[in-house]
């Protein structure tokens, strides 16, 4: 029996793919993508890319899931008011980039009739809000959140007003935006901030 390393051949092989896949994302945006450029930009054949991903859309189903993994680092500043404020400065920097912008664009309008597309979307978003999960799990350990608090609802709250203002209403993701929506969530979920 053959057993493969960790991060092998086959790791790099995959990360080469969806490096491209993503590149090609960010430069044209799901329409844009082709699993022709995408093997040859990885130095790969089709075949090993469709061997992974049947179709273009599980191909960028996966690429945006390690774009979110990667682009979203979990903050640990030591209080919840912190680690709210961090993470949703990191999300407003990373979508005020253009070619980002395109890419959320892309994924919140997937045709939800493509194959994939409903998935492709799911991973993506759910990629975008997992690591906010564990901001909330260290609140609750601090006594900063009550124990019965949601994570995913928590941080729905925190990151809504920023995806709605890029998404749907083109205003501007500033600073105010930033402190109301910390400011919001604190009031809605910290133990002693809660309004009556």
């Amino acid at each position: 029996m053959v057993t493969r390393r960790p991060g092998g051949r086959s790791e790099r092989v995959r990360a080469r793919i969806l490096e491209a896949a993503l590149d090609q994302l960010l430069a044209a945006g799901l329409t844009g993508l082709s699993v022709r450029d995408v093997a040859a930009a990885a130095g790969v054949a089709e075949t090993t890319v469709y061997r992974r991903w049947p179709t273009p859309t599980d191909l960028a189903a996966a690429a945006l899931a390690e774009f979110a993994r990667s682009e979203n680092p979990i903050p640990d500043t030591g209080t919840f008011e912190g680690d709210l404020r961090a993470l949703l400065g990191q999300i407003v920097d990373m979508v005020s980039r253009p070619e980002v912008e395109r890419l959320l664009r892309a994924a919140a309008a997937l045709d939800s009739s493509l194959q994939g597309a409903v998935e492709a979307r799911a991973v993506f978003w759910q990629g975008r809000f997992a690591g906010g999960a564990r901001i909330v799990e260290r609140a609750i350990e601090r006594g900063e959140v009550p124990p019965d608090t949601g994570p995913a609802g928590v941080i729905e709250f925190l990151v809504a007003p920023a995806y709605l203002r890029l998404l749907l209403l083109d205003l501007p993701l500033d600073d105010a935006l930033l402190e109301a929506s910390v400011g919001n969530t604190l009031a809605a979920y910290a133990v002693g901030r809660q309004n009556p």
